[in-house]
């Protein structure tokens, strides 16, 4: 927690806090102005103009009776924190197990929802002397890698052409692939394969191969992928040997998690 004396120190964005804070100690019991301004000697007129915020932004509920409770904006988020633990947890065996046997980087990966990006939220280093920049939080393309299209196929087609409508499919690499009717043969192949590969497609010098993990709803919600430099997989070693490893592992997340084909 900043204090008053730190260089970070945001005074609005701090009673902000406050508020969402002490409105939560009243366990779903309404707090009214007054009282959120006696309790945190701060003048009425400031916290409504910071409550109004929130409600705004359906961080905070305004009940009919002029209390205030947390709004659904925090159900909405904490299940997609929880999501993402339980996800990570589960799946952290399975990438370890693709770690120890390949040596290559493994990396966990959703979607972004708002931005349509490819995002990565867990990732074991390689045991080789090669260390592959993206990172944990790291954004990418759905078009020019495995995870990406591991995603893209639990969508229609139609889905997928609006995404990349909004994204587009610049180049990144000679081999990346910016024709939309390719790219939609190639999602179809994941759909049909059970996995997706890289070659050469987002960074110059990668490959990579990924399988995509679905939940008890049947949806796609991630993908786990297999990743170095080229020199180290092979387009044989990503098609045979590591395509079945990946899809195994999948498998085993995708179980975990309550799918059932």
């Amino acid at each position: 927690m900043t204090k008053k004396d730190d260089k970070f120190f945001v005074q609005s964005v701090n009673r902000t806090f406050e508020i969402i804070e002490k409105i939560s100690e009243n366990n779903g019991h309404g707090v009214s102005i007054t009282e959120l301004s006696k309790s945190l000697d701060l003048p009425v007129s400031t916290v409504y103009r910071l409550i109004q915020n929130l409600v705004t932004w359906n961080y905070v509920h305004e009940n009919s009776d002029g209390l205030y409770t947390l709004g659904v904006k925090f159900i909405q988020l904490g299940a997609i924190v929880l999501k993402n633990l339980d996800l990570r947890k589960i799946a952290h065996k399975y990438m370890e197990e693709l770690n120890e046997i390949t040596k290559e980087t493994i990396y966990l990966a959703i979607l972004d929802e708002k931005e349509n990006d490819l995002i990565y939220v867990e990732k074991l280093e390689g045991k080789r002397n090669v260390t592959l920049t993206a990172g944990v939080g790291t954004k990418n393309y759905l078009h020019s890698t495995a995870n990406g299209k591991c995603i893209l196929s639990g969508f229609g087609d139609e889905k997928i052409k609006k995404i990349l409508s909004q994204k587009g499919l610049p180049a990144l690499t000679e081999k990346t692939i910016t024709q939309v009717d390719k790219l939609l043969a190639e999602v179809q192949k994941v759909r049909e394969l059970g996995y997706a590969i890289d070659d050469l497609e987002n960074e110059p010098n990668v490959r990579c191969v990924a399988a995509p993990i679905f939940d008890y709803r049947k949806t796609v919600v991630a993908s786990v992928s297999i990743s170095g430099v080229s020199v180290n997989i092979t387009e044989e070693l990503m098609h045979n040997q590591y395509k079945d490893l990946v899809i195994k592992a999948a498998a085993g997340i995708s179980k975990e998690l309550g799918y059932r084909p």
